[in-house]
């Protein structure tokens, strides 16, 4: 079974955030759940920014995820959505979609920079939290943020075709050793 989480898109504020880990950790407990996806359906940017004093757990997941976590994202995925992505296993973006750690630019340093280093490397992470820089989905694919890129009618039906092939893998508590 897959669990869905359905980010409204947008900016992201604390409230959201909170929900979001929630799921995240009532979805690990439950074992009918093999694997989760997280996006913003219907939306037309996955995270334009967030709140600058949202918890950095919500960001951390990585750390305790045993179950596959696949995103689907498009439009704009800034800021904490970045760390969002950083922490999923499997990421299907739209082409034309933006990234970026746009926070320098308001005075904040990014949250879940430790996820964003071990997907991306220390270096290249610390380079776009410095600098506010957005990039495009060729080079989210090139820097392995980002593991498809698909046309934008069809980047939420490739995740959830990814979602589904996962779901009938048998892959629980083997993540952590991976990680």
């Amino acid at each position: 079974m897959i669990a869905r989480i359905a980010l409204p898109g947008g900016h992201l504020s604390r409230e959201v955030a909170a929900n979001m880990l929630e799921q995240l950790r009532n979805a690990h407990e439950d074992r009918s759940i093999r694997v989760i996806l997280i996006d913003a359906p219907g939306a037309t940017m996955f995270c334009s920014g967030g709140d600058p004093d949202i918890a950095t757990e919500a960001f951390e997941f990585h750390t305790w995820a045993a179950k596959p976590i696949v995103c689907a994202v498009q439009g704009a995925v800034l800021g904490p959505g970045l760390a969002i992505v950083a922490n999923c296993h499997v990421v299907v973006a739209a082409q034309g979609t933006s990234f970026g750690l746009t926070e320098v630019r308001t005075g904040h340093f990014p949250i879940g920079m430790r996820a964003i280093a071990n997907a991306i490397g220390q270096r290249r992470a610390l380079e776009l939290a410095l600098t506010g820089r957005v990039f495009g989905t060729p080079e989210a694919l090139q820097m392995g943020l980002i593991h498809e890129m698909a046309p934008p009618f069809e980047y939420d039906d490739r995740a959830e075709a990814t979602a589904t092939h996962l779901a009938g893998l048998n892959l629980e508590g083997r993540l952590p050793l991976i990680w």
